[in-house]
């Protein structure tokens, strides 16, 4: 960077001086001072001072020298462009290898972005702020996408200022405060189990086993194409377990975890006889083809709004079957590849005919009183219901009542003494 008037300042080994720059041809020189100095990394760093005083700008130059060497050093603001920094980051995912569908999907989101800039007029990394981003999802929920579209858009463009800022490509992340409530899914079409015995049924050839496969296995249309016999274990010349090790991108799962889902009856009877090539189980099955036979079928069996249903759909219905069947949960996670209750929670559904069947069982018990046998079951476990436990059995008695109410006197103690422990054993077993 070309200074007039350079001058090392004494003590520093910051020079000091006046920017040199051009306008329409002709050499001008700035009023104010500007610093010029290598930063800890030895690249040539040039600061723009803003005074016009010669003494100030020695002054700011000491306060430079000073922050380098305790290794707080100002790092000046970069005019970095929204478009270089949309192309830096993108270009930094690519970079991780992630899945195909993956990287559409984040260039979705930050074409909405540079739209975004483009229309309210934001060229300049560093001029985004908070504001700008509350004004960005206020804008996205005006395009009327849905509300997890909205959030999962958001979040990126969050990310993509912290990894600018780790980047040392801006000067300060100020995204860092904003925070928005968690989005609410919105409720997704589930079929019954009727509803998928009826598809199965309307369905032709390879069609019938891939709607089994994800209907009472959960498995997702990429994991029922690339299925292939060898995963299709047997014991005695029977299915008895469906390895799930492909399906998504890189010849892994879509979790990259491979997981052993039980072989249900319906998928059984379909499957036919046990054969040992490692051959794919479906030759004709692609997820387009499909997903268009799906939409026909289902208005050929007249459903309630047949295009709303998706080949997800199943897997829905197969959460849904496992949680209201009872199903233990952390089993249901394991057999439908999720680590988080979270994901598990948004397939749920619960019924009308189930909700039904629920709320007569509790008719059925209205006006029944517990006895002292009887017990109650819960997912946490079953308890026994009695008239009196033994320790209030053991409250009666009066030297308890006694014990109970100095022990109620003292305010702290490490312990139980081993002669309180004695007589509390003792007492008990005066118990009637």
């Amino acid at each position: 960077m070309k200074l007039k008037e350079r001058e090392r300042v004494d003590g520093t080994r910051v020079t000091i001086g006046r920017r040199v720059y051009y306008r329409k041809g002709m050499q001008q020189v700035s009023r104010r001072y500007a610093a010029e100095y290598r930063d800890p990394d030895g690249k040539q760093t040039c600061r723009n001072l803003g005074t016009t005083s010669r003494a100030k700008a020695r002054r700011m130059a000491i306060e430079i020298q000073q922050q380098l060497e305790s290794g707080v050093e100002h790092v000046p603001e970069a005019n970095l462009h929204i478009a270089d920094l949309i192309k830096a980051y993108f270009q930094s995912i690519q970079s991780k290898g992630r899945a195909r569908k993956t990287e559409w999907k984040y260039r979705a989101d930050l074409d909405k972005f540079r739209s975004f800039c483009s229309q309210a007029n934001i060229t300049l990394a560093r001029r985004f702020s908070e504001n700008h981003l509350y004004h960005y999802r206020q804008w996205l929920m005006q395009q009327d996408y849905a509300d997890k579209t909205v959030e999962a858009a958001v979040v990126l463009v969050k990310q993509m200022f912290k990894w600018a800022w780790r980047q040392r490509l801006i000067k300060e992340y100020r995204l860092v405060g904003v925070s928005f409530p968690k989005a609410k899914a919105r409720p997704q079409p589930c079929f019954t189990s009727r509803q998928v015995d009826m598809l199965i049924e309307a369905g032709e050839g390879e069609e019938k086993l891939a709607f089994a496969l994800m209907g009472y296995a959960g498995l997702r249309i990429g994991e029922v194409e690339q299925l292939c016999w060898q995963d299709v274990k047997t014991k005695d010349g029977q299915f008895t377990m469906i390895h799930v090790r492909r399906g998504g991108s890189n010849g892994m799962t879509k979790d990259k975890d491979e997981r052993f889902v039980p072989v249900h009856p319906v998928v059984s009877d379909l499957l036919g006889t046990s054969r040992k090539r490692s051959i794919p189980i479906f030759t004709c099955i692609t997820e387009r083809r499909l997903l268009q036979r799906l939409k026909t079928l289902c208005e050929v069996c007249e459903f309630d709004n047949p295009r709303q249903y998706k080949l997800h759909s199943f897997r829905h219905h197969f959460a849904s079957l496992c949680a209201n069947h009872h199903v233990a949960h952390r089993k249901a996670l394991a057999w439908l590849g999720h680590s988080s209750s979270e994901m598990l929670d948004l397939y749920y559904h619960l019924h009308d005919e189930d909700s039904q069947q629920a709320m007569m069982a509790l008719a059925k018990s209205e006006g029944k009183a517990p006895s002292d046998d009887m017990e109650f079951s819960s997912h946490e476990g079953n308890l026994r219901a009695i008239d009196q436990s033994k320790i209030e059995r053991t409250l009666q008695v009066p030297e308890a009542r006694e014990l109970v109410a100095s022990l109620s006197n003292i305010t702290e103690r490490a312990g139980f003494e081993p002669a309180v422990g004695q007589a509390l054993h003792s007492l008990s077993k005066a118990a009637p």
